[in-house]
């Protein structure tokens, strides 16, 4: 799941959670071209952390292929928290 990262004006740094006519609410500022750039950045953390969990996940089950079943879980369950916790780095 995508997390959302607050989006700020780049000339009075208000946040931009509604964006009216492509202009800043507060200062009247236009957005749309910064606006574009912080969603194509986000789309692109996405497919990198996409990218890199789905190979993750490919190791993972080439290396725990012999193991029996409670420390294969182990081993997902270990994979999963860690990845977690690298997306929610690259966001913040």
């Amino acid at each position: 799941m995508p997390l959302r990262t607050a989006i700020v004006c780049p000339s009075c740094a208000a946040p931009l959670v509604r964006k009216p006519g492509g202009r800043c609410p507060a200062c009247g500022a236009d957005v749309t071209r910064h606006v574009a750039e912080a969603r194509r950045r986000e789309e692109r953390i996405e497919r990198v952390v996409g990218i890199i969990a789905t190979g993750l996940v490919l190791l993972l089950f080439a290396t725990t292929a012999g193991l029996g079943l409670v420390e294969g879980a182990l081993a997902y369950a270990g994979a999963g928290v860690a990845m977690f916790y690298l997306a929610r780095k690259t966001f913040g």
